[in-house]
């Protein structure tokens, strides 16, 4: 059996992913201004954006694009570079 952790990902996957990922997450954004704020869907809508939010963020370094998303603006943050 493959452990997983030694499985690796094509940027064209992540690329593929995050098409998926982006369109969803627009959906979920959707979903979250039709419900009201203080109505506990919206809380678990928030926490699942806030979780796009960042596998977008992991699929971009895997695609190997370090450009900040146009649509969210939302920018990849470089740990190791002190950023």
């Amino acid at each position: 059996m493959v452990q997983r952790s030694k499985r690796s990902m094509s940027p064209g996957k992540a690329r593929e992913m995050q098409a998926v990922t982006k369109a969803y997450l627009y959906t979920v954004r959707r979903w979250s201004g039709e419900v009201p704020i203080s109505h506990q869907v919206y809380i678990a809508l928030d926490v699942l954006n806030f979780a796009l939010n960042l596998a977008l963020s992991k699929l971009n370094q895997e695609a190997g694009t370090n450009a900040p998303d146009e649509h969210m603006r939302l920018h990849r943050i470089d740990v190791d570079a002190g950023e």
